[in-house]
């Protein structure tokens, strides 16, 4: 060890014994072991420790230890030795409660700490990871499945477990992810729920947050494709994988109630299994949307980009209504093209002739979106529609079973709508992908003059259901099945 790390270590334990005893005076340590991990500026105010004289020398040792800390760094560039200071603190103060053991600079936990604080210090890149908590989503086994870029792991437990198995998952990748919730209470409980964990590393790890986020959302995006079902995402931890670091762990809650006693969708609970054959399968239909998408140079939004975002978001409403506009605009987006008139009417029978099977007749298919959109109209064009009235045009749904309470009717009526969408949207991106595409995503000629000539219709039908046949998931083509709900 050279002069520099041993100047950092011996700055290192006098600020842990310093800061101990004035934290110790304003009685914010020990911690409950319930919450190890403390906060600043939550459980405790930064200038209750920045003022000390041990904290100043070790900052000092710290700047002196690595160039991007340097004064001469332009501001925008330089990296300030606070952050790592305090969550050199937070780690051993967890690590000591952990331990159960009496404050002492010297422990083992001390040592362990300090060794991490060089680390970073010295670090010229950081991984960063995303834990997703989402419902409804399991494996066939149990055991987790790596996805490319992407780790699918289950949480096995009982309900009375459930919650210790989760924040073990989540802390394993992402140490202390507890404190991200700051003591409160999700409150939520959708099972079978998985954690979906994604990393990266960079120099710059709190730019690394949206991308992995977003790299979850893509990969929600082809399994919600692929298979139908009410996965939600809950919540989602974001921060770096090693104890002392900058960018400590932080959460996001997803817009609406998430799959608590309220959902909309938690009446009409779909689960999704994944399996170590899925792999390829997410894999190709990532390719296939990455060929019909094509770069569009200078455009602020596309027609099947809105129909993408708005099917995603029908996963995050606060009820049902919601769900209702969101995937009727996704269905418009995805089929009704840039004709004003006669929109019902087309997408009735665009859809009933893309996506009719034995298991879901055209006829059936023709008469359900009539159903829906006179509920969307009145939803979105200032109508008023009594409960009594509602409740009879919902169980005209075709997969809406005889004798579900009304709130279960109403849900079953939203996932029809969604799988519809979803179909809609595999079809669109099948038809595209090809080198000569049958419809492109940005083109509407012709569509309907070959949906009524006969030979044609049979020939784009198969089309789209050739090329998931190419990926292995031809099963995506059809409907979601009643066999297959919770």
């Amino acid at each position: 060890m050279d002069d520099t790390d041993n100047r950092l270590k011996d700055a290192g334990r006098a600020f842990l014994a310093a800061a101990w005893d004035r934290l110790l005076e304003e009685r914010v340590v020990p911690p409950p072991a319930f919450r190890p991990y403390l906060v600043v500026g939550r459980d405790y105010f930064g200038d209750s420790v920045m003022h000390l004289t041990e904290y100043r020398v070790l900052e000092d040792a710290i700047a002196a230890s690595h160039p991007r800390f340097g004064a001469d760094q332009p501001l925008h560039e330089r990296k300030f030795p606070g952050g790592l200071i305090f969550s050199f603190l937070e780690t051993f103060i967890a690590r000591l409660t952990h331990a159960q053991e009496e404050f002492s600079p010297d422990a083992p936990v001390a040592e362990q700490s300090l060794n991490d604080l060089i680390g970073a210090v010295h670090a010229d890149t950081f991984e960063v990871a995303c834990c997703r908590r989402v419902s409804h989503l399991t494996t066939s086994d149990g055991n987790p499945v790596e996805f490319t870029n992407v780790r699918v792991e289950p949480v096995n437990a009982q309900a009375a477990d459930h919650e210790r198995e989760l924040q073990r998952i989540i802390s394993t990748t992402i140490p202390g992810a507890a404190s991200a919730f700051g003591g409160d209470q999700l409150h939520d409980f959708a099972p079978p729920e998985s954690v979906i964990t994604v990393r990266s590393s960079s120099a710059e790890p709190f730019d690394l947050a949206k991308p992995l986020s977003r790299r979850i959302e893509r990969f929600m995006l082809l399994v919600r494709l692929l298979k139908p079902g009410t996965s939600e995402s809950m919540a989602e931890v974001q921060g770096a994988t090693h104890t002392v670091r900058e960018f400590k762990p932080m959460v996001l809650r997803f817009r609406g109630a998430g799959p608590g006693f309220g959902s909309p969708t938690q009446r009409a609970a779909h689960v999704i299994t994944l399996g170590a054959e899925d792999v390829c399968r997410v894999d190709g239909l990532g390719r296939l949307l990455a060929a019909a998408e094509q770069p569009r140079t200078g455009m602020a939004f596309t027609s099947f980009g809105m129909a993408l975002e708005k099917f995603l978001l029908s996963f995050h409403a606060y009820g049902w209504s919601e769900q209702i506009v969101d995937l009727a605009t996704a269905f418009e987006a995805t089929l009704s093209g840039k004709e004003k008139d006669d929109v019902t009417l087309r997408l009735k029978v665009r859809a009933s002739t893309l996506l009719s099977t034995h298991l879901d007749p055209a006829e059936q298919i023709f008469k359900d979106v009539g159903v829906i959109y006179g509920l969307r109209s009145a939803l979105v064009h200032g109508g008023a529609m009594r409960e009594k009235a509602l409740l009879k045009e919902v169980r005209k749904i075709s997969t809406v079973p005889n004798g579900l309470p009304d709130g279960t009717a109403i849900a079953y009526a939203v996932e029809r709508l969604r799988d519809l969408v979803r179909r809609s949207l595999l079809a669109r991106v099948c038809l595209a992908a090809s080198d000569t595409p049958l419809w492109p995503l940005d083109g509407d000629i012709g569509v309907d003059a070959a949906m009524v000539e006969d030979l044609s219709r049979e020939a784009w039908r198969q089309a789209w259901r050739d090329a998931l046949t190419e990926i292995d998931a031809v099963a995506s083509a059809d409907p979601q099945t009643r066999s297959e709900k919770l």
